[in-house]
């Protein structure tokens, strides 16, 4: 039996832009693990009060479940695109504007955790946009 040796080629953009996002996603791992933990040093250094604090402690079942996708989809799509599947252009698409269409339209997400906070969760949202994007084009050969 010959072994084939496949001679995976990365474009340099492609790990540059896994790269960033790996930053980002670990950011918000680990926001998450602090949140979902109601780590209290972690709320302090945020200086979140005790509303935002009861926001996230009373946290509805079913953003809470898009809001888990939507941590972890994040990981899970950069090594999609990393092992060149065309599925990493769905994997957050549906879960991150769901999340934050329900959070900032019926959780009053902007008035509970301030501008500043939500300012950052919209730019998230576009730049994961932005990355759903680049993977329609990136694999845009798959889809024809």
């Amino acid at each position: 039996m010959s072994k084939e040796k496949k001679n995976v080629r990365y474009s340099w953009h492609l790990l540059l832009i896994v790269a960033v996002f790996l930053f980002l996603y670990g950011i918000a791992v680990y926001d998450y693990i602090m949140t979902v933990s109601h780590n209290q040093t972690y709320f302090e250094y945020l200086r979140y009060n005790q509303v935002v604090i009861d926001y996230f402690e009373n946290y509805p079942l079913v953003p809470f479940v898009f809001w888990t996708i939507n941590v972890f989809g994040g990981v899970v799509t950069l090594l999609l695109m990393l092992m060149k599947k065309e599925i990493a252009f769905y994997c957050l698409l549906f879960p991150v504007c769901w999340l934050d269409f329900t959070t900032f339209g019926f959780l009053n997400r902007w008035n509970v955790i301030g501008a500043k906070a939500s300012t950052i969760d919209i730019l998230m949202l576009i730049l994961t946009l932005g990355l759903c994007i680049y993977n329609y084009f990136f694999f845009k050969k798959s889809y024809r």
